[in-house]
């Protein structure tokens, strides 16, 4: 059901459609995805649809509006479930949650690690978490899971420092030593960590996961706040990614409110 007042909310989505996050990749097609995830979505609870627009010149006024509206939505502790858009607009919306929850861990489910070195001062989807580790994050409350891409610059960055990755073959040993404990916990979901049979629609379809699997970290993570990312509805085929998007986004509602 959807409400119209916070104080009647359950959890609250925000939708983040902007795709300017994107400049090494011709696939874009994000932009839409909010729009076309919620079209026929039915939430079982009580939700807040809330919206930020970008500055579709400016990348870095999109983060400053989305890192100020993520900010007053906060202040009403309520599960906060955004939906992009690009990678990229995870940044500004886990700076603001990190400033509230200091000890906030962060579970990164993705094909890629996004450890890129920025170019300029161009906060990029595939730069994300190198930069949130200069702004609060220490490497041992992140945690990287379905990874199957991992470039030269960003080898070069781990070095022989412990960072924990987890391939696609090691999402169980995953689960199996993932302790929340007490800190909050972030989840971001990148559509593309599923296989190419199931999320053909997304710009980099590198991902070896099935629903099912990211439905399992989903209920180990049991995050308090989490997004969906990088569903791009012009490169789909036959819906299939809108609806897998569909089914995470419900599993996540289901989650976050319990």
């Amino acid at each position: 059901m959807k409400v119209s007042s916070p104080q009647d909310a359950e959890i609250i989505v925000q939708k983040l459609s902007s795709d300017i996050g994107i400049h090494r990749n011709p696939r874009k097609g994000t932009l839409n995805a909010p729009e076309k995830i919620l079209e026929d979505y039915k939430p079982s609870k009580k939700v807040l649809v809330d919206e930020v627009f970008p500055d579709e010149f400016s990348l870095e006024n999109t983060h400053r509006r989305i890192e100020a509206n993520t900010e007053e939505l906060t202040e009403y502790d309520i599960p906060l479930l955004s939906l992009g858009g690009d990678h990229s607009v995870s940044y500004p919306v886990i700076q603001a949650l990190k400033r509230k929850n200091p000890d906030m861990k962060l579970v990164w489910l993705d094909a890629h690690l996004d450890l890129k070195e920025k170019v300029k001062n161009h906060v990029s989807h595939d730069v994300v978490v190198r930069e949130l580790l200069k702004r609060g994050f220490s490497r041992d409350e992140v945690y990287f899971v379905g990874i199957t891409e991992i470039d030269h610059d960003e080898e070069a960055f781990i070095g022989d420092q412990d960072f924990s990755v987890y391939g696609p073959q090691e999402v169980e040993d995953f689960l199996r030593e993932f302790r929340k404990n007490e800190q909050p916990v972030y989840l971001s979901v990148d559509i593309d960590v599923l296989d190419e049979k199931e999320a053909p629609g997304t710009g980099y379809p590198d991902g070896k996961l099935s629903v099912n699997t990211v439905k399992q970290v989903i209920n180990t993570v049991e995050p308090d706040h989490a997004d969906l990312v990088e569903v791009a509805p012009s490169l789909d085929t036959k819906s299939k990614t809108v609806d897998n998007s569909r089914k995470i986004v419900s599993e996540l509602e289901k989650i976050l409110t319990e």
